[in-house]
């Protein structure tokens, strides 16, 4: 999403209109509770710690505010700043994690609920 927002907002800006990179870090939301087919699983358990997640109100505030003073970029959570350092100066390590999460099966999966 960085190189597409860095590739179009000079192409746009010839146009006046203003691209702003938005990375939230974990907002409130229902999306962690979707499974691939787009079905909500209300009972899904949320995975991330409640202290990790923003709610929408102060995250639209913010990003609102980036939009308003024409900012290129807004990261508007502390873990999501963190993510980003770590994109872009040691992206192995997200890789990493990336992997590491993938083998372990992590995300809701209705099946093992039920036994």
């Amino acid at each position: 999403m960085r190189a597409l927002a860095n590739a179009i907002g000079p192409e746009l800006a010839v146009a006046g209109v203003k691209v702003t990179l938005v990375s939230p870090g974990f907002v409130a939301s229902d999306i962690r509770r979707v499974d691939n087919q787009g079905v909500l699983h209300e009972g899904a358990p949320e995975p991330i710690p409640a202290w990790l997640v923003m709610s929408r109100e102060k995250a639209a505030r913010q990003v609102l505010h980036a939009i308003a003073r024409g900012r290129r970029e807004v990261i508007i959570t502390a873990h999501g700043k963190l993510f980003v350092a770590l994109e872009r100066f040691a992206p192995w390590v997200l890789r990493a994690a990336g992997r590491r999460m993938a083998r372990r099966g992590r995300g809701y999966r209705p099946e093992v609920e039920s036994r």
